[in-house]
């Protein structure tokens, strides 16, 4: 009796332990789809199981970037009274959807419905999630219509935070009573999918008078996706963009000379429209996860220990399973072989690079502090260690450059053996400098 008490106490607590906190992967069971990377972790979810909406979470006054360029309403939203989505609950989900308590041009000039929640609070200029930067998000969500509605979208995307154009505009220009930021080339809106299909859109080119000029990334991505349950995600590095359904890898952007990926938090979006008749999304939950970064360790899979792949990082290497310092897994790199990573880091910060390595020979380090979009190279750290026959621990001191408030800094570390033989890497480590 006492044992199956205490069993009975021991999963229930692990059920409050559950509910009370954040999930991750490995304590709730929320796991991610087969072809997602490794080594990443829950840090923030919905899973829309409580029957209401949680505001500290979400807004409803919906507006985003294309409302902000002509004002749409504008008034209604400075005073908080835009028209409320249609939405219901299930026992396990949220329903959005567009029906005929929107009267006609009250909410859109064309009479367009429209039903959606965000992440953010553009009046109030403040995020109501937490200001993730990079990361994997997905949502699980099923769009329908009927055959009479028209201009239907059903939408997951990001958006860039208000409550003004500055993300809109390009740094240089300045249009629409706002001085812009955004690098030309890096993406302002970035569309998970739109429409009934999957159209995977990144918004980005916009003329010097403020005139949207065209997306800079577009993919359909091929099937039948009305009234099916989809989970559509997508891994935001700052070395590019790769997007996902169902787990697998449909789409990326992924070009070192022309990065899209966003260095600054983005808003999140569920909504769908149409004009007349009848369309709905039907969302069964939203997660982000990031990398699990132990030991205040702010690189990626700096023990190597993410499965058999070495991403985050790239380049020419393998994993060292006989001869490591701590876990289960090194990096062995050959003569004049290289590995490299782009992470981001808070931008004027002190930091330090640490490593441990073994061997004989002579291993170089090189950390970059790279410009948006381009990479180009705008400030670099560097050293050549003398690698022993035994584990040896390295340091090298860097800083990151400076940018915009909330902005990161993307930096690239790079080790390359420059010896005869292979040099094994462990405990790859960035860290602030206090």
């Amino acid at each position: 009796m006492h044992r199956l008490l205490f069993i009975f106490l021991l999963i229930f607590g692990k059920f409050i332990e559950c509910i009370s906190q954040p999930a991750s992967i490995s304590n709730c069971g929320l796991k991610l789809e087969k072809d997602v990377p490794d080594g990443l972790k829950l840090v923030w979810h919905d899973e829309f199981n409580e029957g209401r909406l949680d505001t500290n979470q979400w807004s409803t006054q919906y507006y985003s970037t294309w409302d902000f360029i002509d004002k749409t309403n504008y008034e209604a939203f400075k005073e908080n009274n835009l028209p409320m989505p249609a939405m219901f609950f299930t026992d396990s989900t949220l329903v959005l959807y567009t029906n005929e308590l929107f009267p006609e041009k009250a909410y859109w000039p064309s009479g367009r419905k429209i039903s959606s929640i965000q992440t953010y609070d553009w009046n109030r200029d403040t995020c109501l999630s937490a200001n993730f930067v990079g990361g994997y998000i997905e949502a699980r969500i099923r769009r329908n219509a009927s055959k009479d509605a028209k201009m239907v979208n059903g939408a997951f995307w990001l958006d860039s935070p208000g409550p003004d154009l500055k993300y809109f505009i390009e740094k240089g220009n300045h249009a629409i009573d706002v001085e812009g930021i955004r690098p030309s080339g890096q993406v302002f809106e970035i569309d998970l999918c739109e429409y009934l299909n999957t159209e995977i859109v990144l918004h980005g080119n916009v003329a010097a008078d403020g005139t949207f000029k065209k997306n800079i990334g577009h993919h359909i991505v091929p099937g039948d996706f009305q009234n099916k349950w989809i989970t559509h995600g997508m891994l935001w590095t700052p070395a590019g963009l790769k997007f996902y359904i169902d787990g697998k890898l449909v789409k990326e952007w992924w070009d070192p000379s022309d990065i899209k990926s966003p260095n600054h938090m983005m808003n999140l979006y569920l909504g769908i429209y149409a004009k007349g008749g009848k369309a709905s999304m039907e969302v069964d939950y939203i997660r982000f996860y990031q990398w699990d970064l132990e030991k205040n360790n702010e690189l990626p899979n700096g023990d190597f220990e993410y499965g058999n792949s070495l991403f985050p990082w790239e380049g020419s290497a393998g994993i060292e399973k006989e001869k490591v310092i701590s876990g289960k897994q090194g990096v062995s790199i050959a003569p004049g072989d290289s590995i490299y990573q782009l992470v981001y880091l808070d931008h004027t910060q002190n930091y330090n690079v640490h490593f441990q390595a073994c061997n004989t020979g002579n291993l170089k380090i090189r950390v970059e502090n790279l410009k948006p979009v381009s990479s180009k190279v705008v400030g670099y750290f560097d050293a050549i260690y003398n690698i022993k026959p035994f584990f040896e621990s390295f340091t090298l001191p860097f800083k990151t450059e400076n940018d915009y408030k909330g902005h990161k800094t993307t930096v690239k570390v790079i080790l390359i053996n420059n010896s005869k033989q292979n040099i094994i890497v462990d405990q790859v480590m960035i860290k602030k400098r206090t």
